[in-house]
């Protein structure tokens, strides 16, 4: 076996995923969902976050312990939950129209890639 076959094909794992981090660099290529899940757990408001409105809120979500953002400022781990107390704070900062009353509402981010792959 060629000692620099096994070398190549990690060159070429750990290329690929360094494309794969440039597309989403510095919240490029993602967009945020701010969904509202009512008493029966189906999504009953969604609000679709771009990245400057995303950059708006971070800081406030950043700064609550109990969101744990940790390393991921970008949100790209999961969804993660709005305590009630940020609401009002989080409605000022997005503007009208605000999210509902009565609602748990959650954010995190999915991919928004230009040539519109899932």
């Amino acid at each position: 076996m060629d000692n620099d076959q096994p070398r190549a094909d990690h060159d070429c794992a750990d290329q690929a995923a360094v494309e794969l981090l440039d597309l989403f660099a510095d919240g490029r290529n993602v967009l945020w969902l701010l969904d509202g899940f009512g008493p029966d757990d189906h999504v009953s408001y969604t609000r679709e976050l771009d990245r400057e409105e995303y950059l708006r809120v971070r800081p406030l979500l950043a700064l609550a312990p109990e969101v744990r953002l940790g390393d991921d400022i970008w949100m790209l781990a999961g969804d993660y939950r709005i305590p009630p107390r940020l609401r009002e704070p989080l409605a000022e900062l997005l503007g009208p129209p605000g999210p509902p009353e009565g609602l748990d509402y959650y954010i995190g981010a999915r991919q928004n890639l230009p040539d519109e792959r899932p």
